[in-house]
């Protein structure tokens, strides 16, 4: 099936033009003290802190110490134990990320971590027996859960980091590099091709991540020389695994934040417009679960990443397109994807839609990346630049800088509003720049005691000022409905940064057999009164529109459609949607 015409709308939400090819970095010049979501809980923490209960205190299943450790034995107590290390190593890491960046406690965390280093064999990998002469399936899949439980294990490491933990970080490093020629080998390459799926090379590529932080650490040059001789075999084959590919390129932009070496950025920076070119992006912002032709559903997994991947890649080049594409993927795909459970998982999609059918909970894997997905999201709202303060990302976060810290807090999904308030200052010229996304009209910056029209450049509305404690910033974003040509005679919605789309729950009397032939009216569209907005979490009121169609199984009877924002998805039992429609005209 040719899923071009949805998985592929640029013109919905064009990518700005990119900065200059300098790959002038935008890591902070003024040492950071952190950033961070904000004490108040604004959307995106609530997303996060969804998951997180979900994680430590839900069920079917429950994450406890016994469930996590059977892949490390391996006991075949739950599906998957046989990537050891997988399911453990993303909980140690998920949490241990989230205990740094949002300043929590998790009070089994250490004991599970010394449970799970215990473990390891005398060989220093994880798991059952590891076949050196002729490595099977079962030998690739050991390699993918037992890189995952490196990185999370490095990721604690960052937390306490105690000689013990460090200690199996390299016996398992040198696992890796042991067993490093062989892997690389063109005979072990074309062994365990897309065929293979998830144990196939990217089992073997997506050591990247681990060994790129493991050097870091460490500073032993094996551990550099391995990530890099893998990073010159990383290829994108079609079919194959979408999270393993992007998850070995967050470990060659690791690399490069290792080494500074150039050229890791242009190999991340080439396959990032190679994925972008193709016909597996989505029209949610996100990638499928395999490449074409195997691309029929989403991965939570696969969407973390490439959320992850795009930020790194903005913070590293300053190029807008990557900003744009991680807000796109936030907004719509990342959000869709998350369960009312807190969950993530998958999705099928269709040439119009994302049906019910099929969605899956993936709690071995998806739940767990998805939780250690929003530290990074958090930490990309803000940024020290330049000698001034930057705000990026429309979304709730905080930054504490030795010269000037603020909060933001978001109600943009009711008002289209996000006030920032300066939380402390030190009394010097500062400058506040606050960028204005391709997605709105305008923007409009109300400020006490300043002036009410600001300098523009490159994108960024800028405030200069001396700043106190107690400044608040109010910054409204101008929205409207848009439309754009989907293909195939169809047309898709986009208000702001969000995505809309015909959900079953909302519309009962729109879905039926012949639910794809129904043509919606344009110049009918109007905003859902408040009062028929549903009383559900994670509601984007502001989007919501109302839209005459004509059904396709009685035409002589124009109804009523909803219109509303695909994230919304994650506030009700999962439902079918509709995203590209036809139209009167174009029938």
């Amino acid at each position: 099936m040719n899923r071009r015409n949805f998985v592929k709308t640029a013109a919905l939400l064009p990518l700005a033009a990119a900065v200059p090819h300098s790959f002038a970095s935008l890591e902070p010049t003024n040492p950071v003290k952190s950033v961070k979501p904000p004490p108040s809980r604004g959307p995106l923490r609530e997303r996060y802190e969804l998951t997180l209960h979900r994680v430590m205190f839900g069920d079917a299943p429950a994450y406890s110490d016994e469930f996590l450790l059977a892949d490390l034995r391996p006991e075949p107590v739950r599906r998957f134990t046989e990537y050891s290390g997988d399911v453990s190593g993303r909980y140690i890491g998920a949490l241990a990320t989230a205990a740094v960046v949002y300043e929590a406690h998790f009070p089994g965390l250490d004991n599970l971590v010394e449970k799970a280093i215990a473990l390891q064999k005398s060989d220093g990998y994880f798991g059952s027996a590891f076949h050196y002469d002729q490595p099977t399936d079962q030998d690739l899949e050991l390699l993918w859960g037992n890189g995952r439980l490196l990185v999370g294990l490095l990721e604690y490491y960052r937390l306490e980091p105690t000689p013990q933990v460090e200690a199996a970080c390299r016996r398992l490093g040198d696992f890796l590099v042991s067993i490093g020629p062989l892997m690389l080998s063109k005979q072990i390459r074309d062994a365990f091709g897309a065929q293979h799926f998830a144990s196939s090379y990217i089992c073997w590529m997506q050591q990247t991540e681990g060994l790129a932080n493991l050097y870091m650490v460490t500073r032993d040059e094996r551990y550099r020389k391995l990530a890099a001789d893998i990073a010159a075999v990383i290829e994108r084959r079609p079919g194959d695994h979408v999270h393993g590919y992007l998850t070995s390129l967050r470990g060659v932009m690791d690399l490069y934040k290792a080494t500074g070496d150039v050229r890791f950025l242009e190999q991340c920076d080439a396959a990032w417009e190679d994925v972008d070119e193709s016909q597996d992006m989505l029209i949610t912002g996100g990638v499928p679960e395999g490449w074409s032709p195997n691309n029929h559903r989403t991965e939570g997994c696969a969407e973390a990443d490439w959320v992850r991947l795009n930020l790194s890649l903005w913070k590293a080049t300053g190029k807008q397109k990557y900003l744009i594409m991680a807000e796109r993927a936030v907004f719509n795909e990342l959000a869709f994807n998350q369960f009312a459970t807190g969950d993530f998982g998958h999705r099928l999609y269709s040439e119009t839609g994302l049906p019910a059918t099929g969605a899956v909970r993936a709690w071995w894997c998806c739940t767990l990346h998805g939780l250690r997905c929003f530290p990074d999201v958090h930490g990309s709202a803000f940024r020290w630049q330049d000698g001034g303060l930057w705000f990026d990302l429309p979304v709730d976060s905080r930054i504490e800088t030795a010269t000037l810290s603020a909060v933001s807090e978001s109600s943009l999904a009711e008002d289209g509003t996000i006030r920032i308030t300066i939380t402390s200052a030190d009394n010097s010229p500062a400058s506040l720049h606050i960028r204005k996304p391709e997605w709105t009209s305008g923007v409009d910056i109300r400020l006490k005691g300043a002036a009410r029209e600001f300098p523009s450049a490159e994108g960024y509305l800028r405030i200069e000022r001396i700043w106190a404690a107690g400044d608040v910033i109010e910054v409204k974003y101008a929205m409207q409905l848009r439309s754009a040509s989907s293909g195939d005679n169809r047309v898709a919605y986009t208000f702001g940064p969000w995505l809309l789309g015909a959900p079953a729950s909302d519309n009962s009397a729109y879905f039926n057999e012949l639910t794809v032939k129904n043509k919606l009216i344009p110049g009918s569209e109007q905003g859902l009164p408040a009062a028929k907005q549903p009383a559900r979490p994670f509601t984007v009121p502001i989007a919501a529109t109302e839209i005459g169609y004509i059904p396709a199984e009685y035409p002589d009877q124009p109804g009523k459609v909803k219109l509303r924002a695909v994230s919304e998805q994650s506030g009700q039992a999962t439902t079918a949607w509709e995203l590209r429609f036809l139209t009167r005209e174009q029938g």
